[in-house]
């Protein structure tokens, strides 16, 4: 792809729906995955040059979706109402105990994809977040759809043994 001719509408246009689903795995949040969403075509725009071909750019728009919302993360961090008040006000039916045990577990969840070694966690993100076919995670490593379903499935177990309660 030659990056001094992008047409970044098109580009929008045929992966901002892979970006937003990613991105919506990643927060659970329609409207904060519309926002990062945005953010993240904004860095594109502002980094198409850096783009290099090596992965497809599909792949490179999820690692800036993915560093977007890290970036977010941390500043909501600074900024952000203690959790317990926020569970308390946002009372759903289910105990504040099981609210409590579902958000531990899924940051421990998150945290140990953090761990994997790569390439289980890349491809671990690219299925479960981006939710690729194994084939073109495959490709995009320069591998078969059977090495892609291979590393996924020992990522998932890694998770697993770093996580015994889930």
């Amino acid at each position: 792809m030659d990056v001094k001719h992008v047409d970044m509408n098109k580009v929008y246009k045929q992966h901002g729906e892979v970006v937003y689903r990613f991105l919506l795995r990643l927060c659970a949040d329609a409207y904060l995955a519309e926002d990062l969403m945005q953010d993240t075509f904004v860095k594109a725009i502002e980094k198409i040059h850096t783009f290099d071909n090596r992965c497809k750019i599909s792949t490179w728009l999820c690692q800036i979706a993915k560093n977007t919302y890290y970036d977010n993360l941390r500043k909501e961090q600074r900024y952000r109402p203690s959790e317990l008040s926020e569970q308390l006000a946002a009372d759903s039916g289910t105990s504040l105990e099981e609210r409590m045990i579902e958000r531990i577990t899924a940051q421990e969840i998150r945290l140990s994809i953090h761990q994997l070694p790569e390439p289980y966690k890349e491809v671990f993100m690219l299925r479960f977040y981006a939710e690729l076919p194994f084939r073109e995670i495959g490709s995009i490593f320069g591998k078969s759809e059977v090495w892609a379903r291979v590393t996924y499935m020992r990522s998932r177990d890694m998770i697993l043994s770093m996580n015994p309660d889930v």
